[in-house]
């Protein structure tokens, strides 16, 4: 035998890093601290010597019964294209969008073994299934509107179904696609009730901002933080009772497997707990205690407003998304003042809205967020407007979103970040949950998405944005 690292490892200091998914009961073992021998015993590993020429320790013992470290003949390569990937026999996942994608002796991934487990699991901040009604306010609530098909599935939801007085709030980016102008619009026409407001922020702030996220990330996508620092003093202000957000099911558990959230955290008591032990202290300051949701949005807008100032803090879980984000938005300072006094203020005196999320399988009719039945609703009840790649059912309203899913590819595949392509993940439960048909969700990603060696052709609108004058990340 002759001992090799297995792919997509990486020691890094004392640490072996999988970059990848893998099976369970390993799912989130993706770091592994190795005593200093062991270490060394691993970075000396050059595929050329035979195995009776080390000496073995106990650790690298583990790492050889787990296949971690495994003879040279056995070494696994990653596909070139999506048509030479590995797919789930059950869902969209491969090994090419998702590089190190492990697969069990049935063909099943990770994510369709733990669907089960995990299928509680709606969203780390209170979930309802209707917002009750605030008759003393002039609103019942408020959503962050792009056009797309999620948040206008949302928005019907709210003001059609449940009748609400809804304040629907938009940030008009540079990247808003000209069928979600046009959703825009016409939701305006069929939606009376609705009051629609639109902000944008200044251009040399914006400018200053998607340089840093360029530069940290390789790509400008940073929705919907700016929409945060636009909005969040006005909502305080107008004493809006709820924000909701209503993501599409599957983003909300992609942060489960990119280890962004913690799986107990999506317990209904976990949250109830942790907004305890916040409040307990802030009584004890003399505070006024935060209601269920209005913790959630504190500590989002606490994150952008102040985040990029301790980035470098440990932390159990690490969002490097919100972090890049922070570390973005803080390239505007003049922009963000306003924010940061308004969050200071929520601070004090807890006047502000609870942060809400609405499933969209809770809603749905047969329990599941179905794409096609959502798209062809909103087509006829609110004049919504689809794609020209109408077989796109994620992301619909950015006209960069396949620059984004190329960079976090590129990177991904490079061990550059260990997070994982987000739509990757998200087509893969999407799939696997029935709110598309896996064959649908294989063709988005080989027709529509930005899973493929070459850049994508909407690179230079991105880059246009930054003037031009970043060289191109190859």
């Amino acid at each position: 035998m002759i001992p090799v690292l297995q792919s997509r490892w990486r020691l890094e200091g004392q640490t072996l890093v999988y970059y990848g998914l893998r099976q369970p009961p390993h799912l989130f073992h993706r770091r592994i601290w190795l005593d200093r021998r062991t270490a060394a015993l691993v970075a000396s590993l050059d595929g050329k010597r035979d195995i009776s020429q080390y000496i073995r320790t106990p650790g690298f013992q583990k790492l050889l019964r787990e296949g971690i470290v495994t003879d040279r003949s056995l070494l696994r390569t990653s596909p070139s294209s999506l048509e030479d990937a590995a797919y789930c026999v059950r869902c969209a996942a491969n090994d090419y969008a998702i590089p190190g994608l492990e697969l069990d002796s049935h063909g099943l991934c990770p994510m369709c073994r733990t669907e089960e487990k995990y299928r509680y699991a709606k969203n780390v901040m209170p979930v309802l299934r209707t917002i009750p009604r605030s008759p003393d306010r002039r609103y019942d609530a408020a959503v962050f509107y792009t056009g797309g098909k999620d948040s206008s599935y949302l928005l019907y939801q709210l003001a059609r179904v449940q009748k609400l007085r809804v304040l629907s709030l938009t940030w008009e980016t540079p990247f808003i696609s000209d069928w979600a102008r046009e959703s825009i619009a016409y939701a305006r026409e069929a939606l009376p009730e609705v009051d629609f407001l639109v902000e944008r922020a200044p251009t040399p702030s914006l400018n200053a901002i998607y340089r840093k996220a360029y530069a940290l990330q390789k790509n400008v996508c940073i929705c919907p933080s700016v929409a945060y620092v636009l909005f969040f003093q006005r909502l305080c202000q107008w004493d809006v009772p709820y924000l909701v957000l209503g993501n599409e099911p599957s983003q909300c558990r992609n942060l489960i497997y990119n280890q962004m959230a913690p799986a107990f955290y999506y317990h209904p008591l976990a949250q109830s707990a942790a907004r305890l032990a916040v409040n307990t202290c802030r009584v004890f300051t003399l505070r006024r205690p935060f209601a269920p949701g209005q913790m959630e949005l504190y500590m989002t807008v606490r994150q952008l407003a102040f985040g990029g100032e301790s980035s470098g803090k440990k932390r159990i879980y690490h969002n490097e998304l919100v972090e890049n984000t922070a570390s973005a938005l803080a390239q505007a300072p003049d922009f963000l003042a306003p924010f940061r006094q308004a969050v200071r203020e929520a601070a004090r005196s807890a006047r502000l809205p609870a942060l809400i999320h609405i499933d969209f399988d809770d809603i749905s009719e047969g329990g599941v967020y179905d794409w096609a039945g959502v798209k062809e609703l909103l087509s006829r009840e609110i004049g919504w407007v689809d794609a020209p790649d109408s077989g796109k059912g994620l992301h619909t309203s950015c006209k960069i979103e396949r620059c984004k899913e190329w960079s976090q590819l590129f990177r991904f595949r490079n061990m550059e970040t260990c997070m994982l392509p987000f739509s990757s993940i998200e087509l893969s439960l999407a799939s696997a949950a029935g709110s598309v048909s896996r064959d649908r969700a294989i063709e988005e990603l080989k027709r529509y998405s930005g899973f493929s060696s070459d850049l994508p052709p909407e690179w230079s609108i991105m880059l246009a944005e930054l003037e031009k004058d970043i060289p191109k990340y190859m």
